[in-house]
């Protein structure tokens, strides 16, 4: 318990998205805690990295099993663990959980949603923390359509967000975890195959031919299916797609593979409208009039232009699967939370070997 009038509040977050969030939340919380529960003492904050390697990622199971291990025990009045890897108790996310006897609590970020992620994060992190203090009720209960779960049969507080909008809100969250406007910047080596093939394609005068004859439908059709081309290029040449075993369920499999999936179809789609309008400004400045009259036998007008940019791009994102083949791994890899969960079980099992050993050494 605290002593002399000081809360040592101890704040921990997995590397990335989470970390600067709990570092951003531990420069406020002694400021907001003194507003939200009035009580005339010195709140200390120790935010740091920490990392929920547990299995029980989905499928929830009591709060200080899964918190075992993160927190040094007398080190904290309070301790709050902020991950970006979901929970759920059966279909349902989970939003938060408190132990107040054991002073533990987790905030999920993905159970936030999409918007407003920063803002929402500190005020759960404060509601928690004034949850554990005092009995306070949590705002989130009524700002974020979340309920209790199973308030008499567990010795945990377990706050959920029921129904399809619970999951489409942790299904939004998880990708907005996995920040996917970065993933352009990743696919630099797949950005310089698509220019490549795009400005073969703008200097090649079949290429004029061709535009100038598809209509908009087969135009859009060729788009559709150079992106499917490049996203599928990057699930298999970098192993994304989760299958079923001893560490990811089926459940949690399809989960992360919706997630992934979008979250590179972002990424894919925003390179290709970077390309498409670098291309737009750079077509007509290639192209003069008088080489397109003598392959086309009229000149040019802005319909032509757009659809030679449509086209060049479709097809320069076609050659760009190549080019994404030579990817950075961790450039790429980062957008499948299955990965990243294998990545933690690992060194996981790597320190447990590390300790091991020193213990019988």
């Amino acid at each position: 318990m605290a002593s002399e009038n000081v809360v040592r509040v101890v704040l921990r977050a997995d590397p990335g998205l989470p970390l600067e969030i709990v570092h951003e939340i531990a420069e406020t919380l002694p400021a907001d805690m003194r507003e939200r529960t009035r009580t005339p003492v010195e709140w200390r904050i120790d935010a740091g990295a920490g990392a929920l390697t547990a299995d029980e990622q989905v499928e929830a199971e009591r709060l200080a099993d899964v918190m075992a291990g993160q927190f040094e025990a007398g080190t904290y009045d309070i301790a709050v663990f902020v991950t970006d890897l979901p929970r759920r108790a059966g279909t349902q996310p989970i939003l938060a959980e408190a132990d107040r006897a054991e002073r533990i609590a987790l905030l999920s970020l993905p159970g936030l949603g999409w918007f407003q992620r920063h803002s929402r994060a500190r005020r759960g992190v404060v509601d928690l923390v004034a949850l554990i203090w005092d009995g306070t009720p949590p705002r989130f209960a009524q700002e974020y359509t979340v309920r209790e779960a199973d308030p008499l049969d567990r010795p945990e507080q377990r706050f959920v967000t029921p129904g399809l909008l619970g999951r489409l809100r942790l299904l939004t969250g998880m990708i907005r975890a996995n920040r996917p406007w970065r993933l352009f910047g990743g696919l630099s080596k797949a950005l310089a195959g698509v220019l490549a093939s795009a400005a073969f394609a703008v200097v090649n005068a079949t290429i004029w031919k061709i535009s100038d004859s598809l209509g908009p439908v087969r135009e859009a059709v060729l788009a559709v299916l150079a992106v499917a081309a490049l996203l599928a290029w990057l699930i298999i040449d970098h192993e994304l797609w989760e299958r079923p075993d001893d560490v990811i369920n089926h459940e949690r499999a399809k989960l992360y593979n919706a997630v992934t999936l979008a979250t590179l179809m972002i990424g894919v789609l925003c390179l290709y409208a970077a390309v498409f309008v670098l291309t737009v400004v750079l077509v007509p400045v290639v192209l003069t009039g008088e080489a397109l009259r003598s392959s086309l036998d009229h000149g040019p007008d802005w319909g032509f232009f757009l659809a030679m940019a449509w086209l060049t791009t479709s097809m320069g994102m076609a050659g760009g699967a190549l080019g994404s083949g030579l990817e950075d791994e961790s450039a790429v890899r980062d957008a499948a939370y299955g990965v990243r969960q294998r990545s933690r079980l690992e060194q996981q099992k790597q320190m447990k070997e590390a300790s091991r050993g020193q213990g019988t050494g």
